[in-house]
């Protein structure tokens, strides 16, 4: 694109101005130099506003307020807990085919204790990036079987902090059943066996929670599943709303419930507060925003608009982060069909498209559209997958297929820690303006793809394993949602997906990989029903 160049003093007419430079002309010597291209010179008609940094005004960092309770901050805190039997006294029988004086039975437990305590803190337990390990600890018990007092304060200190009690049962039972249920915690086991058998029977016939693990999911797995847990019950939504019912009325409505039974909170703010913020961004020069843009256009494999328009939504981006640090939120959702009507994106010069994106290479849940079901369903499959996603408008395709479609991928679908997918920057609007991010899908080794979403209820989870066998949007100049992949459900279950999923609602979100197990497993440790088709 060409720059627009601005009419000279000699050629404009008394007739309302026809560009935004001749509408603001103040404006027009620093913004040129950004080379603005023409395509926004259409916005001029609806009042908008490109802002110009005056060259005599010092710049800012444009710093960006710290997200609390970032996802990739929460760790399980895990407690472990050897349970040891010291007996009153030297005798043999049914229960005690051996035995050896109580001092020495307790010399050789803190020995066994040493060596597992040593065990773990060098080698670990689980993912260091799930995993915060506290002090591990021994209690004893004799013949009674009953844990004393003085045991039970060895546990008190870090109770609290504790999500899950890791737990070495030698010589009894009852006693990590007892630890559970004393301090309402879920109990874990390195294997199952007799012992861990019996424990768990009588924990879950209590109504407690006792995890064991086997060749289909070993410990460092459900380690990670309970992190995701956590995660997603400490998920707090931003959410910018003058209180227009959703676009999406398949999305879930009872946000009491929601944070009731799922711990999930919806932090809603009026459209003065969001529109406040940016405006304040707006008003001084932003080296921080020209330095992401800068950076966004410098790794795009192609770009469909001009830099500065980059530079709007990046500091969209600051706006939303500096929101909900002030609110205590770490996700997002924006209903576009109440944005777009306000006016302030044609103002601004900004679509949510980019956000999604930005926010999911970090692994921070945000959906398009207000549409909470999407949203808990990315949060999910980001959470087992440590992987970004692409979510959208769900329509059924020829020879046993179907379409998401929105423009809402994310660079990071290979994993968190895996380099970006090539990408590039294209518009939304006919204007030339509406960052947002296009991923060739099909342009990847991975095809076996993983679809989920959560009903309106927030009660039942479907989940999809397919094969991606399609994309669109790589490579075009195309505007609105036109980010695609096409997904194969497994042969014969197309009919029954699309079918299936009516129940669930449109939007459905997916990620690269096979998770079908683990989502039904997380989704199981929310206490939601799980349909898997795979």
């Amino acid at each position: 694109m060409k720059p627009t160049t601005p009419k000279s003093k000699s050629q404009s007419s008394s007739s309302s101005p026809k560009t935004i430079f001749e509408k603001f002309p103040m404006n027009r010597r620093d913004f040129l130099a950004r080379s603005l291209g023409t395509a926004v010179v259409g916005a001029a008609a609806e009042g908008v506003l490109i802002a110009a940094e005056p060259a005599r005004e010092s710049a800012r960092t444009g710093a960006v307020e710290k997200i609390a309770l970032h996802p990739r901050d929460i760790k399980l805190c895990v407690k472990p807990v050897m349970t040891s039997l010291i007996h009153s006294a030297e005798w043999q029988g049914p229960c005690r085919p051996t035995s050896v004086k109580p001092e020495v039975e307790r010399a050789n437990a803190e020995k066994a204790f040493a060596d597992w305590s040593n065990q773990l803190k060098t080698k670990g337990l689980g993912r260091a990036e799930d995993v915060r390990l506290l002090e591990p600890v021994q209690v004893t018990y004799s013949e009674s079987w009953v844990l004393k007092p003085d045991q039970i304060a060895k546990l008190a200190p870090d109770s609290r902090e504790t999500d899950v009690y890791f737990l070495m049962p030698h010589g009894n039972a009852r006693a990590s059943y007892e630890i559970g249920n004393m301090f309402a915690r879920p109990i874990l086991f390195d294997r199952n066996s007799c012992r861990t058998a019996s424990i768990t029977g009588y924990t879950l016939a209590k109504g407690n929670e006792s995890f064991v693990p086997g060749e289909d999911m070993d410990v460092t797995k459900l380690l990670s599943l309970l992190r995701a847990r956590k995660v997603f019950r400490q998920t707090k939504v931003l959410y910018p709303t003058n209180g227009v019912p959703s676009f999406s009325p398949d999305t879930v409505w009872d946000f009491e419930d929601l944070r009731k039974r799922l711990g999930v909170t919806v932090k809603t703010i009026p459209y003065k507060e969001m529109t406040t913020e940016m405006n304040r961004l707006l008003s001084d020069r932003n080296e921080q925003a020209m330095r992401d843009a800068a950076e966004l256009v410098r790794k795009a494999d192609k770009t469909y608009l001009e830099e500065p328009l980059v530079v709007r939504s990046m500091l969209y981006d600051q706006c939303i982060r500096n929101l909900m640090a002030r609110h205590g939120c770490n996700a997002f959702t924006i209903d576009c069909f109440e944005f777009c009507p306000s006016r302030l994106p044609q103002q601004w010069l900004v679509v949510p498209c980019l956000q999604h994106a930005l926010f999911g290479n970090e692994g921070i849940a945000s959906a398009c559209e207000a549409d909470f079901g999407i949203l808990l369903a990315v949060r999910l499959l980001m959470s087992v997958s440590n992987k970004s996603c692409h979510v959208g408008n769900a329509d059924p395709r020829p020879g046993g297929t179907f379409r998401i479609n929105h423009s809402a991928p994310s660079m990071k679908m290979n994993g968190m820690d895996k380099p970006d997918l090539p990408y590039q920057l294209g518009r939304f609007c006919q204007q030339g303006w509406g960052t947002k991010a296009v991923i060739d899908f099909m342009n990847n080794e991975e095809k076996t793809v993983t679809v989920a979403r959560v009903d309106p209820t927030a009660r039942k989870l479907l989940v999809l394993k397919g094969t991606l066998v399609g994309s669109s949007g790589w490579g075009k100049d195309l505007l609105g949602c036109s980010v695609e992949a096409v997904i194969k459900p497994p042969a014969g279950r197309a009919d029954e997906f699309m079918r299936r999923r009516l129940v669930y609602g449109n939007h459905l979100s997916w990620v690269y990989g096979d998770y079908a197990k683990d989502l039904q497993t997380l989704g199981e440790m929310l206490g939601l029903s799980v349909e898997v088709i795979s």
